[in-house]
């Protein structure tokens, strides 16, 4: 599995599959509300989703044979902490809209500002991240990408 993680192919197709996964999780969640409401759709979601990354750390632990976190942990800067308190947002704010908007609309504006906010966290370097800048051809393609959330929101 490690030497796969180098195969660019297998890591564009884990790429493309999790992507499939957000929209099928928006379309589940915004079904889930229906039935459970909006807090107890989030909360489910977690659970399942603490439940998977349990599986997956056993498995990553004593299969893969990736070492377990050691005192390197205390220098991790205090952003690095706060990714789960981020997902949670994104799956609230996915179930108190899905159901208005629908899963194309809401994802494409996720999209749109995801990919945004990725070209100018690469701009400046913010969060670790090596620099890259937000070339004229990246802001282009991020007014295309408004563009196209502004035809999916209106057809």
């Amino acid at each position: 599995m490690v030497d796969l993680l180098s195969n660019s192919v297998f890591t564009s197709v884990l790429l493309v599959t999790g992507g499939c996964t957000i929209a099928l999780q928006a379309g589940c969640n915004g079904t889930l509300n229906r039935y459970i409401g909006r807090s107890a759709s989030s909360v489910w979601s977690f659970t399942t989703g603490v439940l998977g990354c349990l599986v997956f750390f056993a498995i990553d632990v004593t299969r893969l044979g990736t070492p377990l976190p050691s005192e390197s942990l205390r220098g991790a800067p205090g952003y690095a902490w706060i990714g789960g308190i981020l997902g949670a947002y994104y799956v609230i704010t996915n179930i108190l809209t899905v159901r208005r908007l629908g899963a194309a609309t809401t994802l494409s504006i996720f999209v749109c500002s995801l990919v945004i906010m990725a070209c100018i966290i690469d701009n400046w370097g913010l969060l670790g991240v090596e620099v890259r800048k937000y070339s004229i051809a990246r802001i282009f393609a991020s007014l295309g990408l408004v563009l196209f959330v502004a035809i999916i929101t209106r057809f």
